[in-house]
């Protein structure tokens, strides 16, 4: 037991904290970006800021593990880009302004921010995974000066598609700090190579044998776009993606999440490369 707002509360990892809906901004045709905030705010200054995703709560439907796309040093809300797949993400997309969800978390093993310090960093995200490396995003532009050169490449079937426009644009503007853009069909918005990401990769000015690289995409993208840098000289280890998969309870208990030996929301679901190699072919 421990005091909490002159009471004993009994913490349960199982049980969720309300949290309510205070802001509702629409991404894509199919991607919504929702603000939540404790309802309970105080519980706000104890919040951990680590982690790498929450289980969020449809009361009466289910729960669903979603990434943590937002920085660390954001103190009095979360903020969660959830992409209408399934029957829990059906009703939150169909949730309103003042409406209730539940949160546990956070969970997960996240990116290693020291180990990328000194470093140019490469950082690609396919479709909605940009929103898993936000958050090492914003960290490393907040601390701009302990990076070398930093490049950014948003990838979608089309712009329409892209999530976090508007960042993508703000961050072009940061000193050393490049954004690329592949998509499938050409557009008039940005300059953007109409074709696969890989195509890119050769142009990049960057130090490849002190670089460190995140890749959110599907495994398949994972592994070509990793073989790429490989032959440009960068190591697996410092090759780092955020894997996907059904993550129940979120401590490693109930089994849903093992991949091969692993647990993939205690063991993960951060790995770099090499690791990722050693899972099922599947991964």
């Amino acid at each position: 037991m421990e005091k909490h707002n002159g009471g004993e509360r009994c913490e349960n990892i199982y049980l969720p904290q309300v949290a309510v809906i205070k802001e509702i901004i629409e991404e894509t045709r199919n991607i919504k970006r929702f603000i939540l905030q404790y309802e309970d705010k105080s519980l706000h200054e104890e919040y951990k800021r680590d982690g790498q995703f929450f289980e969020i709560t449809v009361f009466g439907v289910g729960e669903i593990a979603i990434s943590i796309p937002y920085s660390p040093s954001r103190k009095d809300s979360f903020e969660f880009c959830i992409k209408k797949t399934g029957k829990v993400t059906n009703a939150i997309h169909n949730m309103k302004v003042g409406d209730k969800v539940g949160l546990r978390g956070p969970f997960g093993k996240g990116f290693p921010y020291e180990e990328f310090k000194k470093r140019d960093v490469l950082i690609i995200g396919s479709g909605v995974g940009l929103a898993p490396v936000r958050p090492m995003i914003l960290r490393i532009l907040e601390n701009r000066e302990e990076f070398g050169k930093v490049v950014i490449i948003g990838s979608a079937l089309t712009y329409e598609d892209l999530i976090y426009k508007e960042d993508l644009i703000s961050w072009s503007k940061v000193e050393d700090v490049e954004i690329l853009y592949a998509l499938n069909k050409p557009t008039s918005k940005v300059a953007a190579h109409a074709g696969y990401i890989n195509d890119l990769l050769t142009d990049l000015e960057l130090d490849w044998s002190n670089s460190s690289a995140i890749i959110c995409a599907s495994p398949r993208r994972i592994k070509a776009i990793s073989k790429d840098l490989l032959k440009q000289g960068m190591k697996g280890t410092d090759i780092y993606t955020s894997l996907e998969t059904h993550m129940r309870c979120g401590i490693g208990k109930c089994g849903h999440c093992k991949v091969g030996s692993k647990y993939m929301c205690v063991d993960g679901p951060v790995f770099n490369y090499e690791e990722m190699l050693e899972l099922p072919p599947e991964f």
